[in-house]
């Protein structure tokens, strides 16, 4: 498995989808992740520090799973298949350090991983078939990405 960490959200010119960005220590692998508007504005708001009046679903999330005594250990993008992404989210409870895996959307465990600061892994054999390599050629796409960041806003996603 390999540690990534997210780099931000970018939204397709064409399809008007977002996507995650997760990139690896280096930035020499780029693993973009299709997902909704709901989840891209949960991460966009977390990685901007915004502050809500009330608490998101992730948010409501994190409190639950503290309350019960446990933490976010990590969440794994395990798979991929027919262009869909598959994830796992690792509980561990506090006092016995006991694990659990839970099935979820990469978004949102994405999303969640944010929230707790719990690392991101992703599996080899996704990143073999799904991430970009090559930095020099993606360079100038991720200059307009860092652009399109430094003037979005949650309420530029329709909801």
């Amino acid at each position: 498995m390999i540690e990534m960490k997210v780099r931000g959200i970018a939204v397709d010119p064409n399809l008007k989808t977002p996507s995650v960005i997760l990139t690896d220590e280096d930035e020499k692998r780029y693993l973009p992740i299709w997902i909704g508007v709901a989840e891209a504005t949960a991460i966009f708001i977390q990685l901007n520090d915004q502050i809500l009046p009330r608490p998101m679903t992730h948010d409501l999330l994190k409190n639950i799973i503290s309350t019960l005594g446990a933490k976010v250990a990590k969440v794994v993008v395990n798979d991929i298949d027919k262009n869909t992404f598959f994830a796992k989210v690792v509980l561990e409870m506090n006092d016995t350090g006991e694990r659990f895996e839970i099935d979820a959307r990469p978004s949102d465990a994405i999303a969640l991983a944010l929230r707790t600061h719990s690392p991101i892994f992703v599996a080899e054999k996704v990143v073999i078939n799904a991430t970009i390599v090559d930095k020099e050629k993606y360079k100038e796409e991720m200059s307009e990405f860092k652009k399109f960041l430094e003037n979005v806003s949650p309420t530029d996603f329709p909801g």
